[in-house]
């Protein structure tokens, strides 16, 4: 039998879609108050004309704590020609990132964090910033 390259998440699988549309410091991904959580698929796209700025913050239930700021290039995700930015393998997130024996980066949250985030800049009017995550508890 092959060797399982993939997390196994005791829990089901946490999934969410959030869209940006002004500042406001948003929860992303909820984690779990009593297990810890691996998120293993981070991606964001907009259908903004200009470049925006998103922070990313890792909070522990009260206070949340900028992670990483990363430039999101305009129209990623929503022109053919640029992919959706990959947060986890973004050089600005790269400290706070893990990598299994397999290669998969993860990022760990311990029981009771969340993973939030915000843009620097409101996006323009009518646009937003879609930010997709996925994983659980493990």
């Amino acid at each position: 039998m092959a060797p399982n390259k993939e997390p196994i998440f005791v829990g089901g699988i946490i999934g969410a879609i959030t869209k940006l549309a002004d500042t406001t410091e948003t929860d992303i991904f909820p984690g779990d108050a009593a297990e810890s959580t691996r998120i293993d698929s981070l991606a964001v796209c907009t259908d903004d004309t200009a470049d925006k700025d998103l922070v990313l913050l890792l909070s522990d239930g009260a206070v949340g704590r900028k992670a990483a700021t990363v430039k999101i290039p305009l129209g990623s995700g929503t022109a053919n020609a640029l992919a959706p930015v990959n947060l986890l393998a973004h050089a600005q997130l790269a400290p706070h990132v893990c990598t299994d024996a397999a290669g998969n980066r993860f990022l760990d949250l311990p029981p009771g964090w969340k993973l939030r985030a915000a843009c620097v800049a409101a996006p323009t009017s009518g646009k937003k910033l879609c930010i997709f995550a996925r994983g659980g508890r493990y």
